[in-house]
């Protein structure tokens, strides 16, 4: 098969189809706005091939996007990150936006569809050899730096358009499961915190004995376990024969250790600090899954992780008393409030004692134990969406170099 070897210059739509973001005193942090036309930043893409990130936008009025209309995205757009974490792209999907506009640190390429697959460039740029490319041959000034003159001139070997095509098809139904793993393991989490909410916070099955009903979506076994009346406690009106207790009966806050990103071992271990995932490392600190609790900086953030992962010194991670399950004491945490305990001005951090003291409602064994059997379904069908969704990841980076090289033929 025949390769032809050209730039990312020359298959760009048009003039205008490679462009820089605007200029930074052109769009200022002041400019945003809470909704409008959506400004991709680099939090929107990633290193390799993750899915575009849709819910960590900013926003500008129409009277911005139009003065600076030049840096305009369209879906199918390319998108490039030419300051800071260098190698990271995104393909500007279809929804949920008609048109965007790029920030000051990132590029966009539009690619000419007579020329090539806009996916299969967007495949391209965003695998191994080129990421290792681009970074290997950046400017270092501080802060690592591509520019447009770089992007356009970047190389790429493309085949005809008929392989393009199906090798674009093979990828993108891997990507496609991959991507509907995630919205089905979304999609039991809201429903475990729904149960939770109904179940503990709302006390809905007690309110509906209590009216003479039968409890909503609730099997007959399973409403049987609640109490029909509500009494007077200390956390106020709770089911009857349910307990207020304190954090500290049901969960250990336990302190994460401090890991210098410099000494770091490359390996595949997430590493978690308040923020959230912050790199990976080649030893675990705990076994998975996991709780996560931001404990200095991001305060209060809460995180589950399903595999062995290192918590620093900037999070606590959750060890559950005896008959409390880890799930439960997940869903606890989410709904205390934690983010408003800042217990320190100058360094924004949560105080373990402060945090035990807060009142929580444990309700009665058979009531928990049936709450931690749904939780248990949901988690195992997550659990073998994540192991089908890594074992299609690895099948697809394996994939992607041998479609790239034209040595997998496609019939």
């Amino acid at each position: 098969m025949s390769f032809d070897l050209t730039t990312l210059g020359e298959i760009a739509l048009g003039s205008d189809g490679a462009v820089d973001g605007p200029f930074g005193s052109n769009l200022k942090a002041s400019s945003y706005t809470e909704s409008g036309i959506p400004v991709i930043r680099g939090s929107n893409l990633s290193l390799g091939l993750d899915e575009f990130k849709s819910d960590e936008f900013v926003y500008v009025d129409d009277d911005t996007y139009i003065r600076l209309a030049r840096s305009e995205c369209l879906p199918q757009d390319i998108i490039f990150t030419k300051k800071g974490t260098l190698g990271q792209t995104g393909f500007v999907p279809q929804e949920p936006y008609s048109s965007y506009l790029i920030s000051s640190n990132q590029m966009r390429l539009r690619v000419d569809p007579a020329k090539a697959n806009p996916k299969y460039v967007y495949y391209w740029v965003s695998s191994k050899q080129a990421i290792d490319k681009i970074r290997g041959e950046s400017e270092y000034t501080g802060v690592p730096k591509i520019n447009l003159n770089y992007l356009k001139k970047l190389p790429i070997s493309l085949p005809p358009l008929s392989y393009q095509n199906s090798a674009v098809k093979i990828l993108d139904s891997l990507n496609d499961k991959i991507a509907l793993n995630t919205q089905t393991n979304q999609t039991l989490e809201e429903m475990a915190q729904t149960i939770f909410k109904s179940w503990f916070v709302n006390f809905d099955p007690v309110k509906a004995k209590m009216n003479g009903e039968h409890p909503e979506g609730m099997d007959a076994a399973t409403a049987s376990l609640f109490p029909d009346k509500l009494v007077e406690s200390e956390l106020g009106l709770i089911p009857e024969g349910w307990e207020p207790k304190q954090l500290k009966d049901i969960l250990e806050l336990a302190y994460g250790k401090a890991l210098k990103k410099t000494d770091r071992v490359e390996g595949n271990v997430p590493v978690y600090g308040s923020g959230g995932l912050t790199g990976y490392h080649n030893q675990s600190l705990v076994e998975g899954p996991g709780v996560i609790v931001g404990r200095k900086g991001t305060v209060g953030s809460v995180y589950w992780e399903p595999k062995a992962f290192f918590p620093i010194d900037t999070v606590f991670y959750v060890k559950p008393k005896a008959g409390y399950s880890l799930k439960y004491c997940h869903l606890v945490l989410q709904n205390l409030g934690l983010k408003n305990m800042n217990t320190d001005a100058a360094v924004p951090g949560l105080n373990r004692k402060n945090a035990y003291r807060l009142g929580v409602l444990t309700p009665s064994p058979v009531v928990l134990n049936k709450f931690n059997i749904i939780m248990q379904s949901f988690q195992c069908q997550i659990d073998a969406n994540n192991v089908q969704s890594t074992n299609l990841s690895l099948l697809r980076d394996i994939l992607l170099p041998e479609l790239l090289s034209g040595n997998l033929l496609i019939p």
